[in-house]
Formats: C-alpha cells, sequence, structure tokens
C-alpha cells in the first residue's frame, strides 16, 4: 500500500484527547490520513474501522471510557487481526497497561502526549508496517560565500540533475526571504510561499503542502514571497518545515540566499550537507573562509560542508590546489566558467543544458551528492606551480 493511502485512526469519545495527539500523528507521518472517531465501535460493528484493516492503525482510548475501551479492543483483535491497535492510558496506570497488552494491543501511549513517545511508539509499529519508516530523505543547504556567486543557480540545476539521476522525489526550496531568485530562474508565480508552509506548520499535511508547491522542471518548487514585506524576513526557524519535507521527498534542495543569521542557520543544521559555493577570485575566497569560521564557531561540523568552485578559470584567480592550501579545507567539487550556457537557460526558464560542459559537471556534480556511480570526466584542474608570496595570510583564521 503507497504511503499516501495509510489511514490511522483515533478512538476516543474525548475530543480534547483527539485535539492534542492529532497534530504530533501529522508531523509525524504528514502523508497518512488522520481520522477521528468519536464513538466506540463495538463487536460485530467496527464501522469505519472494518472499511480499512491491513496498514492500518488505531489509537484506542481505553481510560476516557474503561469497560468500553477494553471492549472495544477485544472486537477490533478479533475482527481486524491486520490492524496496528495502540491503546491510549494513563500515566502512570501500569495495571491498565497490561491489560491493554494482555487484549492484543501492540503498543501502548501515555498521556500526556509528546513528539518522542509517540515517535518512539511508531518507529516500533514500523516493524509491523514497513511502510511508516519510509526513508527521510536528505536535505543540501545551499549556501554563497558572497553575493554573485551562483548559488542559485547551482540550486536550481542541482535539483534537476538529482531528477536526472534518479531521485524520485525532489524539492527545491527557495528560503531567501530577500531576494529569493529561484521564480524568475522559472518563469514562476508564487501563488503561495514558504511563509504560508510556516503559518501551517504544526498542523502540516499532504494536502496543504500540495496547495503550496509549484511544479517544475520535473520536481516540486517552494518559493519565498512575492514581496519581502509578507512576512518573510520576520522567519527564524525553518526546521519543523524542512523536516515535514523529508518526509514526502528523498531529496531536498535549500537555496538560502545568504550564510548568516537564525534563518540562514536553522537550514544549515536541518542539512546533511552545506554546499558553500565561491569562485577562486580573492574576495570570494576570503568570505568563504569568513563563513566557514562563522559555522564551525556556531557548531556546524566541518566534515558536513562542501566547498565548490563556481566559474572556475584557470586564467583567473587562485588553481583548486592553492584554494585547499588557504582556506585549510577541501574542494569538493569545481564547475567550469560558461557564461552562455547560464544566459540561454536563464532566457529559456529551463536547466543549463546538458551537451554544455557546464552542464555535464552539474550532472555529475548531483549525481556524486547522491552517492551515484556516472560516468564522466571531471574538469580538467591544471595549476599553476608558482607561489604567491604573502597570498595565504590574507585568509588567516586568527
Amino acid at each position: 500500500m503507497p504511503v499516501g493511502a495509510w489511514r490511522i485512526f483515533v478512538v476516543t469519545p474525548n475530543r480534547k484527547l483527539f485535539s492534542e495527539l492529532q497534530p504530533i500523528l501529522s508531523h509525524q507521518v504528514p502523508s497518512a490520513q488522520v481520522v477521528e472517531v468519536t464513538e466506540l465501535p463495538t463487536k460485530g460493528n467496527l464501522g469505519v474501522l472494518g472499511e480499512f484493516t491491513a496498514g492500518t492503525i488505531c489509537f484506542l482510548d481505553v481510560f476516557s471510557s474503561p469497560s468500553g475501551g477494553m471492549e472495544t479492543l477485544q472486537a477490533i483483535v478479533a475482527e481486524a487481526p491486520k490492524m496496528a491497535t495502540v491503546a491510549i492510558v494513563p500515566d502512570r496506570d501500569p495495571q491498565r497497561i497490561l491489560q491493554a497488552l494482555r487484549l492484543g494491543a501492540r503498543e501502548f501511549l501515555t498521556h500526556p502526549f509528546s513528539e518522542d513517545q509517540v515517535g518512539m511508539v511508531l518507529e516500533k509499529l514500523s516493524q509491523f508496517a514497513p511502510e511508516l519508516a519510509s526513508e527521510q530523505g536528505r536535505i543540501f543547504t545551499v549556501v554563497p560565500a558572497k553575493g554573485a556567486c551562483g548559488a542559485s543557480t547551482i540550486a536550481y540545476n542541482l535539483a534537476a540533475g538529482m531528477k536526472r539521476s534518479g531521485s524520485k522525489e525532489t524539492l527545491l526550496a527557495d528560503l531567501d526571504p530577500h531576494a529569493g531568485t529561484q521564480a524568475f530562474q522559472l518563469k514562476l508565480k508564487p501563488a503561495f510561499s514558504f511563509v504560508d508552509a510556516l503559518g501551517h506548520a504544526s498542523h502540516l499535511d499532504v494536502d496543504i503542502w500540495r496547495g503550496i508547491v509549484q511544479q517544475a522542471s520535473g520536481f516540486d518548487v517552494l518559493l519565498p514571497p512575492d514581496s519581502i514585506t509578507d512576512g518573510a524576513t520576520d522567519a527564524t526557524d525553518s526546521r519543523m518545515l524542512l523536516e515535514f519535507a523529508k518526509r514526502l521527498y528523498s531529496n531536498i534542495v535549500v537555496d538560502i540566499g545568504g550564510a548568516y543569521g537564525p534563518w540562514a542557520l536553522s537550514a544549515v543544521r536541518s542539512a546533511d550537507e552545506v554546499i558553500v559555493v565561491s569562485t577562486n577570485e580573492l574576495p570570494a575566497l576570503q568570505a568563504a573562509q569568513r563563513v566557514l569560521n562563522y559555522y564551525e564557531a556556531n557548531g556546524i561540523p566541518r566534515q558536513r560542508i562542501r566547498l565548490v568552485i563556481n566559474r572556475f578559470s584557470r586564467d583567473v584567480g587562485l588553481s583548486k590546489e592553492m584554494v585547499e592550501t588557504a582556506l585549510q579545507t577541501d574542494v569538493y567539487y569545481v564547475l567550469p566558467s560558461d557564461y552562455e550556457a547560464v544566459q540561454r537557460a536563464l532566457l529559456d526558464g529551463k536547466p543549463i543544458s546538458q551537451q554544455s560542459n557546464l552542464g555535464k559537471q552539474l550532472n555529475l556534480f548531483a549525481a556524486k551528492l547522491m552517492g551515484v556511480e556516472v560516468r564522466g570526466k571531471a574538469v580538467e584542474k591544471k595549476t599553476n606551480s608558482t607561489t604567491l608570496s604573502g597570498l595565504f595570510s590574507l585568509f588567516s583564521r586568527s
């Protein structure tokens, strides 16, 4: 059964109980439909619970009406044995817990609820229902060392390259609250934005999400608002939004627009890999060093950071080896300069042509990030053996 077809029933006559549990379930399993059942089903009359058996979870309140709850539990176990039933019990009531487990409940959940407790119960149930434990996606946050390094262009083409490399569900999230350019690059009009998603963060579900994102180039796109006056600049934490997205997409490319501040840090902290984009020119490299130091000071592990040199030219700026020595970090990938291919793609509102050298390298870069082996030759990077006296002092970390 596909994940989107899952049903989670919450059977309780207590409306307050449902209102407390429903948002936690929707956050933990966003692709599932959470259905409220206010009347306790009886033996021979399971009602809507009888319509779904395999792949259904039932959270059953056995303490608001103790005798009725236990009778309903017995009826479900007898008539719908494939349904995973979780008994909701009051805190510190071991006798009720033991009774529910003896009657056939697969797990128990104590009230008051917590995200961690519900998550642990669902994790255990995933052994019974593997679809609930679908692998979460990976987040790649793309950060410019400074303006005009081409980070947004790389983010767009990474999403396109990942899609070509076999990413089943891909999201490009433009979370730049000041100067988001993905709508311009893809020629889209943002009817809704990430601000709308943040406004529903506590109760996001698939239906709401599908109404907010748009489709382009074979993947979903989450855009910033058309105007920076629409609340985007007040946002400080993207983690709940990105955690939700991880449950729907196999790969998420985040275009954050800038490296600094709480909003950017939240997207960087959520990332599996942080792609810092620089050119090989001195001002950009000095800015890249500041970004690396800033992230280190804020507890971002250096091993999660991937330094990418964009618009590389052997005739301008430092060689790859000199960049690595100056910044004391490895260069993860080098992308060649190809002004014409980039401008042509912008005019067409499409990814950079795969026939161009840059397009080929972007595909290889995306495949490398995904761990997909692709035959291809990386950009040749010859270096000048001549050293520049005093150059590395510019990048002192003191």
